[in-house]
């Protein structure tokens, strides 16, 4: 009977690699419980902006998000362009962040999250 005898460096790119499987469940459970809710300001005072909230109903502190901005067709609803603009906001979980980017030019819009840094899990505090 032969034995597989696994050498340190083999078994340090496993544990690795599965670390890095248990990391990105976790990015892609919380990307699904993150939307965006924005609507146009047009003020005399300042530049056209896009502003709203990120909404996040995960578990997880999350910060660092960029958004995906694409700038739609407004009669097919098609994107005919993008663009990503990064907010540096900390949303808690279970919770909302406010921001506000410049406008594109355009006349319709969608935005969504396209990337976000995970800081920690927060748990439910515990009440007597």
């Amino acid at each position: 009977m032969k034995r597989l005898v696994l050498g340190p460096a083999l078994v340090g790119l496993i544990v690795l690699a599965l670390g890095g499987q248990a990391a990105a469940q976790p990015q892609a459970e919380v990307a699904r419980l993150l939307r965006v809710e924005w609507e146009p300001l047009t003020q005399e005072w300042t530049r056209p902006r896009l502003a709203g909230h990120v909404y996040n109903d995960s578990t997880y502190r999350i910060g660092s998000v960029r958004l995906r901005i694409e700038i739609l067709d407004p009669v097919s609803q098609q994107a005919t362009s993008e663009q990503l603009a990064w907010i540096y906001v900390n949303v808690p979980a279970r919770s909302r962040a406010a921001f506000s980017v410049p406008r594109p030019r355009g006349e319709a819009f969608r935005i969504t999250v396209e990337s976000f840094v995970l800081i920690a899990v927060e748990r439910d505090e515990q009440t007597p």
